[in-house]
């Protein structure tokens, strides 16, 4: 029986010793954990809105260069289409400029004869009746004009035939533009004979030429004759 409580005792013993050894969590250890796991969230809070910072900045500075960068290239582009249209402008105008040489200019000759009347008043045109060939329908046989159909350098001839008589002549001269640009005066007292006038004339497209009697005699132009034509011819040169 002794033995027995003894046993009893012996295990109580144990039993309490192991209770006591049990380690036991307070509320300090608690609070301290506590306070550790918010400095952690506390400082990685901080680190991601420092990121965030950086990032945003990094944006900012991004979006600054590539306005920059639109200024710039807007800039340029308007430079060179400045320079563009400016280089173009000198182009054409270099175009316009040598047009007229480049061109392929058309045929233009004609020759008209037989003047409508044999005794042309002081100052007026002579005109050339009948039109023996015209290329590009240029010379007017109804009122003895010739319009240039394109600028250039032309030649013209004016002949002048004397009807027979005493004392016969013409005196007249090629008109360009309203301006005298060569004169003849065809006299002879006992026969008859034919004598020129030639002129080379630099006309802009729509200017005019014709014959002018200046001064004349009574009947001094032989007309319609077979031998001898008073005649009034052009040509463009160049």
């Amino acid at each position: 029986m002794e033995l027995r409580m003894n046993s009893f005792i012996i295990l109580i013993c144990l039993l309490t010793h192991l209770v006591a050894c049990e380690p036991q969590c307070s509320k300090f250890d608690y609070e301290e954990k506590t306070l550790a796991k918010m400095i952690r969230t506390e400082i990685l809070v901080e680190q991601v809105m420092s990121d965030i910072k950086q990032l945003k900045q990094q944006t900012n500075d991004a979006v600054t260069s590539m306005e920059r960068m639109k200024t710039e290239l807007r800039e340029s582009i308007q430079s060179m289409h400045a320079e563009n249209a400016l280089k173009f402008e000198e182009y054409n105008n270099t175009i316009m400029k040598w047009k007229d040489r480049l061109e392929i200019k058309p045929d233009v000759v004609f020759l008209a004869k037989d003047p409508t009347t044999q005794s042309p008043s002081h100052g007026s045109t002579i005109i050339f009746g009948t039109t023996m060939y015209d290329v590009s329908q240029s010379y007017d046989n109804s009122s003895g004009t010739f319009t240039a159909p394109v600028a250039g350098v032309y030649a013209f001839t004016a002949q002048m035939c004397l009807h027979h008589g005493k004392s016969k002549y013409i005196y007249y001269a090629i008109v360009a533009n309203g301006k005298k640009v060569s004169n003849s005066l065809t006299y002879n007292k006992d026969t008859r004979f034919c004598n020129t006038a030639q002129s080379f004339v630099a006309l802009d497209k729509g200017q005019t030429v014709h014959v002018s009697a200046l001064s004349t005699s009574a009947v001094p132009l032989r007309q319609n004759h077979s031998r001898e034509w008073c005649t009034f011819s052009g040509i463009l040169i160049r």
